[in-house]
C-alpha cells in the first residue's frame, strides 16, 4: 500500500496552517504551527521524509525563505505562482486559512503542471532584486514628495522647475519660495522645508544606490556583456539577470518573452481568434526596465543595429507602443542568447534568428 504524502502550507508571518493528504486525497494531518522549517520538520519527521512527495505553498516573502530552509533540510518544496493558485483558492465557498492549506495540498497532489511553479532564485539574485525594488520605492516616494511641493507652489501662482540632483532641487525650491514671498506676500518656507529635506535625502539615497548598482553590474560577467547592447545600462542588466537567475532553464531563447509577459494574449474559440495586448505576466519591474531600454535603443543616436532597423520598420507599420513592446521582447531574447552562449554582443552578425519574425 502506497504511503506517499503531499503537504499544503498556508504561510503567514507568524503562523502557518498545515494540511497533509495521501494518494486518495484523504486528510492525514492538520495543524497550525509557527512559521519555521524546524516546526514543520518536527511535525513531518514521524511520517518519514521519504514518504513526502512535495510540500506546496503560495509564493510570498515569508514562503520563499521557508522554501529555501526546507530545501536545505532535503524536503521537496514547491512554490506556486500567486495569481494562479489564488484562482483555485477562490473556488471554495469559505476562504479560511484552514481551507487554503487543504486546497494547496490538493493542488500539490493533482495540479502540478497546471499551476505554474515559481523558481527559487539564488541568494545573490534575491539581494539584487531587493536592491532594485527598494530603489523603485524611494523613487516613488521622492516623486510624490516633489509633486506635493509643486502642487503647493501652483496654488499660489508658482511653479517648481525640473531638477536632476538634490542640490539643484534645493536651489530651485528656495528660489521659488523667495519669489513667492516677494511677489505674492506669502511665506511657504515652514510648509516646504520638511518635505524638501525628505526629498533631498531620498535623492541622495537613490544616487548612492545607482553607484552600488553600477559596481555590482560591472562585477558580473554576463551583465558586462548585456551593457554592450545600446539602451541597456546597469539597471536593466541587473534587473534581467536577477529575474532570470538560471538562463539554462529556458530550452528556447524565445520563451523568455512569455516568461516576462511581453507576448500578446490570445483567445481562440472555433474559427474566431482574438489577439490582445501583452499578457504582463512575470516581473513588472523587469518588463518596465526592458521597455525603457527598448525606447532608448530605437532613438536616432543609439547607433545602427539590426534590431533597431527591425524595430523602426515595425514602428512605421504598427505604431510606437507595439514597436517598443516588440523590441523589449527581442532585447530579452538577445540577452538570454548571449548569456547562454558566452559570446559578446554583435549588433549585426550575432543576432538570433528570432529577430526575423514579425511581432
Amino acid at each position: 500500500m502506497s504511503k506517499r504524502l503531499w503537504v499544503g502550507l498556508d504561510v503567514g508571518a507568524d503562523t502557518m496552517n498545515v494540511c497533509v493528504v495521501n494518494d486518495q486525497g484523504s486528510q492525514m494531518c492538520e495543524e497550525v504551527l509557527p512559521t519555521s522549517a524546524a516546526a514543520l520538520d518536527g511535525l513531518l519527521r514521524p511520517m518519514r521524509r521519504g514518504n513526502i512527495v512535495a510540500v506546496g505553498m503560495e509564493a510570498g516573502g515569508t514562503s520563499i525563505h521557508l522554501a529555501r530552509s526546507l530545501t536545505r533540510m532535503k524536503y521537496p518544496a514547491v512554490v506556486f505562482e500567486c495569481r494562479q493558485i489564488s484562482a483555485y483558492l477562490g473556488m471554495r465557498g469559505n476562504k479560511t486559512d484552514r481551507n487554503d492549506a487543504r486546497c494547496i495540498a490538493e493542488v500539490t497532489r493533482t495540479g502540478r503542471g497546471v499551476v505554474s511553479e515559481v523558481v527559487i532564485k539564488s541568494t545573490e539574485c534575491q539581494r539584487i532584486r531587493s536592491l532594485l525594488t527598494l530603489r523603485q520605492q524611494f523613487i516613488r516616494m521622492r516623486v510624490a514628495g516633489e509633486a506635493g511641493i509643486g502642487s503647493l507652489f501652483r496654488l499660489h501662482g508658482g511653479k517648481l522647475k525640473r531638477s536632476y540632483t538634490a542640490g539643484a532641487l534645493r536651489r530651485e525650491v528656495r528660489e521659488e519660495v523667495a519669489r513667492l514671498k516677494k511677489h505674492e506676500k506669502i511665506d511657504l518656507r515652514e510648509d516646504v522645508e520638511p518635505m524638501l529635506a525628505l526629498c533631498e535625502r531620498m535623492r541622495g539615497q537613490v544616487e548612492l544606490m545607482d553607484r552600488q548598482i553600477l559596481e555590482t553590474a560591472k562585477g558580473i560577467e554576463a551583465c558586462r556583456r548585456f551593457m554592450d547592447i545600446p539602451g541597456v545600462g546597469a539597471l536593466t542588466a541587473l534587473s534581467f539577470y536577477s529575474a532570470i537567475g538560471d538562463p539554462h532553464r529556458f530550452k528556447r531563447n524565445e520563451d523568455v518573452g512569455a516568461y516576462l509577459g511581453l507576448v500578446p494574449r490570445v483567445r481562440q474559440s472555433g474559427n474566431s481568434v482574438a489577439r490582445y495586448r501583452i499578457s504582463k505576466m512575470g516581473s513588472t519591474l523587469t518588463r518596465w526596465h526592458l521597455s525603457v531600454a527598448a525606447s532608448v535603443h530605437l532613438r536616432a543616436n543609439s547607433g545602427d543595429t539590426r534590431l533597431k532597423a527591425w524595430g523602426g520598420e515595425l514602428q512605421e507599420r504598427r505604431g510606437r507602443g507595439r514597436a517598443r513592446a516588440a523590441v523589449a521582447r527581442k532585447l530579452a531574447v538577445v540577452m538570454l542568447a548571449i548569456w547562454k552562449s558566452g559570446e559578446s554582443y554583435d549588433p549585426f552578425f550575432s543576432a538570433p534568428p528570432a529577430l526575423s519574425s514579425a511581432s
